[in-house]
């Protein structure tokens, strides 16, 4: 069982916990070895973080089984002298060093960035966390929903979400972090390997948030030179010929998303539903808002004729766009999710072979097939024996010690 090959010689250390995790985890997914350093009896709270666990009541996350897939876990004591010494031997072997807390914790240990590009140059060190190593709020700690709360994208999610299969609002900071700080890492990765030069990459899950949307702080930032595009929307706010890009409750109670706003996928509606109507309402009302609410009732009445997958499979048949409204129950059963490898198995030690999601990114020739998340210091002997060439004796001492777990 195996992640994708494509980063087969890339060695990463991670010291993470949470959602930074996510950026070793999408290294991991595209085959590189992500030793993940741990600290003795505690490790990583991400394992038991959520409502739902895996196996058993007190069982893995979710966010574990995603985050730390194919990583291997090292319990290694960063507060000791011992450690330490492990931790920049490690180091100096390491493509990438991750920092997934608050920012500066391997600094305030020796750890940072100064410390072991000293011995490493060519060392790719990623600082990854809430809110950055400067700035006023560099210090204060934060949690997932505050980042997009900071970033202009709405209050923080709330708790009053009951079910786990229906929509639910995402903290983008805290999901978007680990892709910003791959792509930087990537890019500061190839440059290493072309002239030795290492680079320290920061990403900070706040600004993750604040930079998701193009037309968002930008045009705020540019006041006297940004205009409303004329003709786009309505007095209302919304843009015009809305109702061709909207939800709809079909018959059987489900909901789709039509998608029939191009002239040419207009054209395609209105014929097969055999309602010329709906093209005039657009020269008759007297404003376009009023044409838009006069169609959108119209379709509303439309879409109430067939049940949903009637509808999904007609549309499709004359190449007018739409999708279903999925609940996560749903998509699970999806068959254009299904049909892409969206879903591998792999072997769970409580609940036997159990079916997690893959990844978004696809690639012919290689299946997708990660091991499981690792047990708090699975990998320990395995990563000292194989980087650091410690014999079963030395190990052994050091796991008195309550050096390594």
């Amino acid at each position: 069982m195996s992640a994708y090959d494509f980063l087969g010689d890339l060695l990463v250390i991670e010291v993470a916990h949470l959602g930074p995790d996510s950026l070793g985890g999408y290294l991991a997914d595209m085959g590189a070895r992500v030793v993940k350093v741990e600290t003795p009896g505690a490790g990583d709270q991400v394992r038991y973080a959520g409502a739902l666990s895996m196996g058993t009541p007190d069982g893995f996350s979710f966010l574990h089984l995603r985050w730390n897939r194919g990583k291997q876990s090292l319990g290694l004591d960063l507060h000791s002298d011992e450690g330490k010494a492990l931790f920049k031997q490690l180091a100096a072997q390491a493509d990438v060093v991750i920092e997934g807390m608050r920012a500066g914790v391997l600094d305030r240990l020796g750890l940072g960035y100064e410390a072991l590009s000293a011995e490493n140059p060519g060392l790719v060190y990623c600082s990854i966390s809430g809110l950055g190593l400067t700035g006023p709020y560099s210090a204060q700690g934060s949690h997932g929903p505050s980042f997009d709360a900071f970033g202009g994208l709405g209050l923080p999610i709330k708790e009053s979400i009951s079910k786990y299969d229906g929509a639910q609002p995402t903290a983008i900071g805290m999901h978007a972090m680990g892709l910003h700080a791959a792509v930087g890492v990537l890019s500061a990765v190839i440059r290493s390997r072309s002239t030795g030069k290492g680079a320290l990459i920061e990403v900070a899950a706040a600004e993750s948030s604040a930079h998701w949307l193009p037309d968002g702080v930008d045009a705020v930032l540019n006041p006297d030179h940004t205009y409303e595009r004329p003709g786009f929307a309505g007095a209302d706010g919304r843009m015009i010929h809305w109702p061709r890009m909207e939800n709809y409750r079909t018959r059987d109670g489900q909901l789709l998303y039509a998608q029939p706003l191009s002239p040419k996928f207009w054209k395609r509606f209105i014929a097969l539903v055999e309602r010329p109507d709906l093209e005039e309402l657009y020269r008759t009302a007297a404003t376009p808002e009023e044409a838009d609410a006069a169609v959108n009732r119209a379709m509303a009445e439309i879409f109430l004729t067939r049940d949903r997958d009637d509808w999904l499979q007609w549309l499709r048949a004359n190449d007018i766009p739409a999708t279903p409204v999925n609940t996560l129950a749903d998509l699970a059963v999806d068959p254009h999710f299904l049909a892409r490898d969206n879903i591998y198995e792999v072997e769970h030690p409580d609940a036997g072979t159990i079916r997690l999601t893959s990844t978004p990114v696809k690639t012919r020739g290689q299946s997708f097939a990660p091991a499981l998340a690792p047990k708090l210091g699975e990998h320990s002997e395995p990563v000292l024996t194989s980087l650091l060439d410690l014999d079963p004796e030395e190990i052994g001492r050091l796991r008195d010690a309550g050096v390594v777990a």
